[in-house]
């Protein structure tokens, strides 16, 4: 009983700093050195408070949601085409991982080089070596994964293990989704986020080293952490690079709890807006006939 009223002090406090954030960043702003904002900065993105903002700002939508069916619409509607309009960008490193990886096979086995440059009109604007670059390749794909994920759930292209889903009614599978996007799909965002907090920090700033229990920090500047192989360095960005994953996958967890909401008080609404693009016949529509095609059939059954 302790615990609830602990995390409902804690939700409405959250709702508190929604309402005073603007005072809060300018405070933030105010100190006097770098030291300290950074400080700051790294501590407030794995603190309680945090948290509790996003859980107040969570409800405060989900109300408004429940009291205006307009707002629920645009709501998932902005959020589906956010997420949708990041994975459309990702995919665009498919090609750039596919011609990247023609240039290094077409250099190294048939030029035998060991570095690929770009240097128009004598201008040497790049220059990597090729192990360099096939390291490169797996950042390409952490990229996808990270920005495409939450992209292809909306699309409903993630594998799916069905036991009891397809069997059940529609408002049961709406129901489903809903809980389960509470239930399993925000705690596991939030929880990813909170243990990359600390490795993608440490991994970029040189500080007091963070772990998911630190309420203290101590930045001292940026690290920028690399490899020391030849290989892709930029061990920093992999780090980071989750958070996004995390952050992608809250807002597209919200969206699909909405958008089971909605399909709750309508009907005919799915929980993947592919299935609602896809052309439904009606049961007594009858498709257009080629009369040739009919005689056809007819000759073939005679014989």
């Amino acid at each position: 009983m302790s615990l609830i009223i602990a995390c409902l002090k804690g939700v409405a406090n959250g709702a508190l700093d929604l309402i005073t954030l603007p005072l809060i960043i300018y405070n933030w702003w105010q100190l006097d050195t770098l030291k300290e904002k950074m400080t700051a900065l790294t501590l407030a993105g794995q603190s309680l408070e945090f948290l509790y903002m996003m859980m107040a700002l969570l409800l405060a939508v989900f109300v408004f949601s429940l009291i205006s069916r307009k707002f629920l619409k645009a709501t998932v509607l902005k959020l589906e085409s956010f997420n949708r309009a990041i994975g459309h960008g990702a995919s665009w490193f498919v090609l750039l991982l596919m011609l990247q990886q023609v240039l290094i096979i077409v250099m190294g086995q048939v030029f035998r080089g060991n570095e690929l440059s770009f240097a128009p009109l004598g201008l040497n604007l790049t220059s990597q070596e090729l192990q360099w670059l096939s390291g490169q390749l797996k950042f390409y794909n952490a990229i996808l994964i990270a920005l495409a994920s939450a992209y292809t759930f909306i699309e409903g292209g993630h594998v799916r293990v069905d036991l009891v889903y397809g069997n059940v009614g529609y408002r049961a599978k709406r129901m489903m989704d809903f809980i389960g996007s509470i239930l399993f799909m925000l705690p596991t965002a939030i929880l990813i986020w909170w243990f990359a907090w600390p490795i993608a920090t440490n991994s970029a700033f040189s500080q007091r080293p963070l772990n998911i229990f630190s309420d203290k920090a101590s930045w001292r500047g940026f690290k920028w952490e690399s490899s020391g192989t030849a290989e892709f360095t930029w061990v920093w960005a992999f780090k980071a690079i989750i958070l996004v994953f995390a952050a992608l996958l809250f807002i597209q967890a919200v969206a699909f709890m909405l958008r089971n909401l909605w399909g709750l008080l309508e009907p005919d609404v799915e929980s993947h807006p592919l299935l609602e693009d896809e052309p439904q016949l009606p049961v007594n529509t009858r498709l257009p006939v080629n009369e040739s095609d009919v005689d056809i059939d007819l000759a073939s059954r005679k014989n």
